[in-house]
């Protein structure tokens, strides 16, 4: 005699009788994570191997601007110290020859009459506000020099950040794991 079994599926509140679609989604989403992994490690062994020369002569042309214009600057301030000193200095105007004046006369002494004098009035000042928000500076504009701004940071702590975005490589990989845990938890949140 044989037993026939009849097995029956759990469908009740045990969760969705079929996970194949999210195993097969989770499965794809960390082989991309795997191969970008691989990627990036070896983006960054390689990348410093080729390109060291062609970084180094690009510093190199970056100093030596910094440095002429470091120069430019030294020379112009002394320039301009030059003209200050100069127009400062006093200049020798030649006196004017002496005139004949004529010979004082005999003018009769004045009288003693009270003379009012009318008082003057103080000129109120008025503070005006600059709502602008703008600096006003005082000089002409061939005072000011220009201030040399280092265009490479190759020295720096953010030497492996990404380019114009400030996040550095294991920032991103932490993230893309704390991704991944937020995945995990959100779908055993469901189920359970």
């Amino acid at each position: 005699m044989t037993e026939d079994f009849i097995y029956e599926e759990e469908t009740g509140s045990g969760g969705s009788p079929n996970r194949r679609p999210f195993l097969t989604a989770v499965g794809i989403l960390v082989t991309i994570f795997v191969l970008a992994v691989i990627c990036s490690a070896t983006l960054l062994l390689t990348r410093d191997k080729g390109s060291g020369s062609d970084n180094a002569e690009q510093i190199a042309a970056i100093e030596t601007q910094n440095a002429v214009i470091a120069v430019t600057n030294a020379a112009v301030t002394q320039t301009i110290a030059a003209m200050e000193t100069e127009a400062a200095r006093p200049t020798n105007t030649p006196q004017p020859p002496p005139t004949n004046t004529p010979r004082p006369t005999n003018t009769p002494l004045p009288t003693n009459t009270p003379v009012v004098q009318q008082a003057e009035e103080e000129p109120t000042i008025t503070a005006t506000a600059d709502l602008s928000g703008t600096s006003t500076f005082s000089g002409s504009s061939s005072d000011n020099t220009p201030t040399p701004i280092a265009a490479l940071n190759n020295g720096g702590s953010n030497s492996d950040a990404l380019p114009q975005t400030g996040i550095e490589t294991w920032g991103i990989l932490v993230a893309a794991f704390g991704l991944i845990a937020v995945l995990v938890a959100a779908r055993r949140l469901r189920n359970g």
